[in-house]
């Protein structure tokens, strides 16, 4: 009896493929993919807003450094204007100086009566008399008292002497608030003549401008904030107005 033997393996059948199955796995693929892109495209965003909010943080960093800067200037300009200011406080201070020569030569020029024709009129027109002769009053006592006040006592021929010498006070721009505050008869030692003895009291102005402060405060106000001190300048007094 003879047994065959088939050593040739079985062929399956063929089993046909699903469409729906592909198109599932297409889609799954193509949904991945765009889930993939979104993905990225969110980090790309994400990663720009990290990038923009360091740049406005570097903005706002550079505008807080301005308006710092901006504040330390204005603050440095109401600093220099102040420093201008007391520079020019106290150049007006150094414009001006006390003297008591000042004083006296003011009473020296109402002592004295004047030659030329303007200063005659200028006189004339401020009361003076030009034919009143200063040697007719003595003044014997020159005294500060305080205060820039001055206390002065003399002696005079007649009463009319004592008035002239009181009207010529009176007109200068120096002396204020002339009073009299004592007149009385004597008799003088020597002549024996009865002469009026009296007692003036009044304000000084001891101040008098010097050149070099008033170039001072003029460089000063000028529009050239530097400016150097003046060479040889000699102090004077302000010319009389």
């Amino acid at each position: 009896m003879i047994i065959r033997i088939n050593l040739h393996p079985a062929k399956k059948p063929k089993t046909k493929s699903n469409p729906g199955t592909i198109f599932l796995l297409f889609g799954i693929l193509i949904a991945a993919g765009i889930l993939g892109a979104f993905w990225v495209v969110g980090e790309n965003i994400k990663a720009d807003e990290r990038k923009v909010k360091g740049e406005i943080q570097k903005v706002e960093a550079s505008m807080s450094e301005i308006k710092s800067r901006i504040s330390d200037l204005t603050s440095i300009k109401q600093k220099i204007d102040e420093l201008n200011n007391r520079q020019l406080i106290l150049a007006r201070l150094t414009s001006i100086r006390q003297g008591p020569q000042f004083v006296l030569n003011e009473f020296s020029h109402i002592m004295t009566n004047p030659r030329d024709v303007i200063a005659r009129k200028e006189a004339t027109e401020q009361g003076w008399l030009l034919a009143w002769e200063p040697e007719n009053v003595i003044i014997e006592t020159f005294k500060d008292v305080g205060n820039s006040q001055i206390e002065i006592t003399g002696t005079a021929r007649t009463m009319d002497d004592v008035q002239e010498f009181w009207t010529r006070m009176k007109t200068s721009k120096q002396l204020r608030n002339i009073r009299l505050l004592e007149i009385s008869d004597k008799k003088d030692s020597i002549s024996g003549d009865t002469v009026q003895d009296f007692t003036f009291r009044l304000d000084a102005n001891f101040n008098y401008q010097t050149r070099e402060g008033r170039e001072l405060v003029d460089k000063l106000l000028s529009d050239d904030s530097s400016f150097d001190e003046p060479e040889n300048a000699e102090s004077q007094p302000a010319p009389k107005q």
